[in-house]
């Protein structure tokens, strides 16, 4: 599958993919920042991207980024009906400022199918061997 993207700035980089049979494309910076701990910011990508009906794009942490430096990516969801510029929020867990440089991979970019879904009210629901268990359940 190809999807169609578009660079909003000549100098910015459409995702990609950095080895054969990675689920995910890495997204890039367009701009420098700096994170403060505890702090919050709007990343820029540069790019829009027209994800085809029946797909989403699912944005997940790079995995060296929150276990080196404590920085989580907080967006998750791009629907197919989106053509505006892809951003990612970004939150700094760790202890130290963190500075994003224009071109760095900040996160990842999973395209996944979904089904569409209604809902239907009913007065009861079947049982499980769950039932309503939650946190814990099955221990630790």
């Amino acid at each position: 599958m190809k999807i169609k993207a578009k660079k909003l700035y000549p100098d910015a980089q459409l995702p990609q993919t950095m080895r054969k049979g990675d689920a995910a494309m890495d997204l890039y910076s367009y701009r420098d920042y700096k994170i403060e701990p505890d702090e919050r910011v709007v990343v820029d990508s540069g790019i829009i991207m027209a994800i085809p009906e029946g797909y989403w794009g699912n944005i997940r942490d790079r995995g060296g980024l929150p276990v080196k430096h404590g920085i989580h990516t907080m967006s998750g969801v791009i629907d197919s009906n989106y053509r505006g510029e892809i951003k990612i929020v970004m939150i700094n867990l760790g202890q130290e400022t963190y500075t994003i440089k224009k071109g760095h991979r900040v996160c990842q970019i999973i395209i996944a199918k979904y089904e569409n879904i209604g809902i239907e009210e009913v007065g009861e629901l079947d049982d499980t061997n769950r039932g309503k268990d939650g946190f814990t359940s099955s221990g630790y």
